[in-house]
Order: C-alpha cells, then structure tokens, then sequence
C-alpha cells in the first residue's frame, strides 16, 4: 500500500465499524490482514488512478462491463471511552457473460488494483459455468469527473479536542439544575466518509458524506427517554448545536411527571383503535412496505439470506395491489436533504430519482437497480415511462458487492393540521403508542410488534387515562395499512432514522431515514406479551 497516514496501516489495517453511527453497529470491527507483496508507506495513492487501473484490468481480462468503488471513512467518537477509527477499501464488480465477479482488498496500491480486477473477472467466469443468463443495463448518462459532497457547516474533525466534551458536559450540569434527580446520559459520534467511482462506460465521480450522530438520554424517575431529533444525519456539528436540546429535555421531564401520575393496569387482550406516534410509525413502516418493496426480494432472490416479500408477484400486483387504504401513499427518494440514504450518485453511478411505491393505498412500483428495472420493462411500457433505475443500489463500503437497498421512504400526511394530541383528542377510546419493535416473519407479511416500556396509554374520550403494561401487538401488514384511518398534518411530519436494510450472505446492512407522522388505525390486535403458557 503506497499511502502516507503517519502512523495509520502500519502493516495492518484498522477498520471502523460500517456506518458505525447507527445502533446496530456502534462497535467498531477491527479487521487484521497480511500486507500485501511489496508494501511500503510513502505517498497518498490517488483513487481516481486507482480505480482506473482496476477497470481496465477487468475490461483487459474479458469484462463486458465493470465498475470500480474506493471508500475512505474515518469514524471519530466522544463518551467513554473516546475512539478514532478508521477504514479503506477497494472493491471491483464485473460482468461476464451475464454473471456477476466481485473482489475487494483493504489495501490501496496499483498492484492490488489491478489484481481486484482480474478477480472479479475470475469470479464472473466461473459464476457463468451455470445457466445461460442475460443482463440487461439500460444506458444511463455518463458522469465524467463528477463531484459533490453532503451539506456541513461545522466539520467536527476540526474542533478541538475537549469542545464536544464541555458542551455535552455543560448541558449535564443544566439538567442536574432541574431537580427532581433528574440525570443526562450521552454519546456522541462523527463520520466523514469519501467515496471514488469508476465505469468502463467512462463515468467517474468522488462523493464526500459527513455524518453526525448524538445520543442524549434523560434518566429520570426510573425511566429513560432520549431525544430522537439529534441524528443520526447528514451533517456536522451544527445539528447539534442549533437542535432544541434543553427544550426538549423539559419536555422528556414534564411528561415523565404525567407518566408517573398515570395509573398502571394489565393490558386486556382485544381490538383497539390505536394511535402511534413518529417512532411508531417509522419502526412499522420500515418492517413492512420498506423491505416488501425491494424488488430483489420480492422476487425471490434473497431467500436464503434477508428473506423475501408478501409482494411476491410484481408485475400482476403492480397498479391493482390494495397495499393500503386510500390514505397512504409511499414516496421513496435519495435526495433528502440530510438524511442517511442521500446521495448524488448511487454506488452505480446512477443520478437517483424520486418515485412513489404506494399511491392512495394501490401499489405503484419497486426499488430498483441498473438491472432489476429490466425486470419490471413491461409495467414501465404499459404506464409509459423509462425502464431505468431508481438509484436504489449501495452498499456500506467498498469492501463489500454493490446490491439494492432502500432509500429514504416517506409517508405523505392527511390533509390539515392534526397533530398528535389532536388524534388523540378525537378518539373516543383505545390505545396510543409511542414505542414499538416489530418482529417480522421471513416475508415481512406477519409481524409481532413488543412493547417492554412505559409507552403504551389507555386512552378514553380522546385523553391518557393509565399505563398499559405487558401490552404487545399482531399484525400482518397488509390488514395493518388497510386500517389507516387517519394520518397528522404535514407539521407533523419527522424525518428519523429509523431504517435498516439489511441482507446478503454475508450480511450487509445500510441506513437510511423516514419522514412519518403519527397515524390511527382501526382493530388493531393487542396481546399479553407477559403471558406465561
């Protein structure tokens, strides 16, 4: 590896976890390899030339197609105790034949792009010994040099060591003011990751993301709530010093003091009108139409590894399908400012495009690839529109394939102005939901939503009345979306980063955000999840 970091790779690699700012992946993986034949330090290598010594190797060893990905991402995190981490990687996908060759390496010389090259090529030869296979690629606009990067005002790999610390340690001792005991919990964590690509259809292009990520939980009165507004998103340190932290802390404390004012109760078994809140909503939404809507997995193809979808018959189900009622319409997009799956370019060098899976409650389209949209070539035809991809392929680094994902989704509000109490208010009876965890079968189709917090209300005549306890719910999702029977205004609305896509053997997971707003539904199953048999 021909690379100057001072100290950094010293024949070995440190790498920081993939998307480490995300709950499922805040332990770093430190992975330790060998250095390769011929390993020196000495000058930063250029990823451009990099990435141009790979796809020509690939294209020289019988590549009709091939692409090239190098990502640099330095991971930077203050709690206890503090780390700085960081991960390289270069990772070659070629297509022969109409199979797929894929290779990576954590290391950045031109010996070792060439040879990531030749691999893949290696690999697409002896995949193409099977079933005669055709892929179809469309065409897509050349980028020639393209650059962007994520919006940033304050680039918290500039400030000063102890800056993070003092600010969060100040807001602690703000908190501790308040009385009643009252205590503040936090972490926070920075990604700043630079991506190169490279086609043989001549598009190349660096992207810069810049990533930021805070938790502060307020413990108090035996509970713990956190504040669901400080990322993580793109951004930097900005998002969370112009965030409304000391506001929403009093609230976390002032409804910590309803909660506990409240009576506790068993949860009846039965059918309720529920109501759920943002995170709710987002945590439903991601487990049901995000995954149903990846069109690899509606198709079968991730059967043995993420699982498959209830939207099992695309091309019969689209623009006939009753996913929902007339209330609910699914956007998807990577172009939300700030949010996780944002980009300028997919990892195929595709400029994404705003679509819509769920139109007044019909199913309307899927996540697509340069690839998969050759699948849906009939529908497209018949509705009059491009057979081209969405931009819906990633992956978390180049160390890994490049597969679809979902992008940032977005639930479009009801008409007016409700919120979340005025839902509450004009319901009569039932329940309302702050927090659930879905738990989904192989399909994402039937799901167990628990419940082990203080966040499930009875609720009579459109008011809190106790604390339902033990409360969980079943469900399947279509019958779920079908019982929407009310959504809050568009001031209401929350992007949050609530989503994962996950899948492949091995797994790879990536993040991305959900604009939601709280939602009614109608017989909604409840269950006793305490319940011993």
């Amino acid at each position: 590896m021909t690379i100057d970091r001072r100290d950094f790779l010293r024949h070995a690699t440190r790498v920081a976890a993939l998307g480490a700012i995300f709950p499922r992946s805040m332990l770093p993986r430190l992975v330790r390899v060998p250095p390769p034949a011929g390993w020196s330090v000495a000058v930063d290598p250029d990823p451009a030339a990099l990435a141009a010594t790979a796809v020509d190797a690939a294209r020289g060893a019988g590549a009709a197609y091939a692409d090239v990905r190098l990502t640099f991402r330095q991971w930077r995190g203050f709690g206890w105790p503090p780390s700085e981490l960081e991960e390289m990687g270069m990772g070659a996908r070629a297509l022969v034949n109409g199979y797929w060759g894929f290779a990576s390496t954590p290391y950045w010389t031109p010996d070792e792009a060439a040879r990531v090259g030749r691999e893949a090529v290696a690999q697409a030869k002896a995949n193409a010994l099977g079933t005669q296979r055709v892929v179809e690629l469309g065409t897509i606009p050349r980028v020639s040099g393209g650059e962007w990067s994520s919006p940033m005002q304050v680039d918290p790999f500039a400030l000063a060591p102890g800056e993070v610390a003092d600010w969060m340690d100040g807001l602690r001792g703000w908190a501790s003011e308040l009385g009643g005991g009252l205590g503040i919990n936090w972490t926070v964590g920075f990604v700043k990751e630079r991506r190169t690509f490279a086609s043989s259809e001549g598009s190349t292009w660096g992207q810069t993301f810049h990533t930021t990520s805070a938790s502060v939980g307020v413990d108090y009165k035996e509970r713990r709530w956190g504040l669901d507004f400080l990322g993580p998103a793109q951004g930097g340190w900005e998002i969370v010093q112009r965030a409304p932290v000391r506001d929403g802390i009093r609230r976390i404390k002032e409804a910590i003091d309803e909660d506990v004012a409240l009576p506790e109760k068993p949860v009846e078994v039965g059918r309720y009108a529920v109501l759920f809140d943002v995170g709710a909503m987002a945590a439903l939404l991601a487990q049901t139409i995000g995954y149903a809507t990846e069109l690899d997995r509606a198709l079968g193809y991730e059967a043995n590894a993420g699982g498959t979808s209830y939207l099992n018959d695309p091309l019969a189900m689209l623009g006939s399908y009753r996913a929902g009622a007339p209330a609910l319409t699914v956007t998807a997009n990577r172009g939300e400012p700030g949010a996780l799956a944002t980009v300028r370019w997919d990892d195929e060098g595709v400029a994404p495009e705003s679509f819509t899976l769920v139109k007044d409650g019909v199913l309307a389209d899927f996540q697509t690839t340069r690839e998969s949209a050759a699948w849906l070539a009939p529908w497209y035809e018949k509705t009059g529109r491009p057979a081209r991809s969405h931009g819906c392929a990633s992956a978390p680094s180049a160390l890994d394939l490049t597969m679809q994902h979902t992008p940032n989704l977005a639930l479009q509000p009801g008409a007016g102005d409700a919120d979340f109490d005025a839902l509450l208010a004009g319901m009569p009876d039932g329940l309302a939901i702050r927090q659930v965890r879905p738990e989904m079968d192989q399909q994402h189709s039937s799901g167990v939503g628990l419940n082990t917090s203080n966040s499930v209300y009875e609720v009579k005549r459109g008011k809190r009345v106790a604390v339902v306890k033990g409360a969980g719910m079943l469900f399947r999702a279509t019958d779920l979306w079908r019982n929407l029977t009310a959504l809050a205004g568009a001031k209401s609305l929350r992007w949050l980063p609530a989503g994962q896509s996950e899948k492949g053997e091995p797994s790879q997971t990536t993040p991305y955000s959900l604009g939601v707003v709280p939602g009614v539904f109608k017989d909604i199953t409840i269950v006793d999840i305490m319940r011993k048999a």
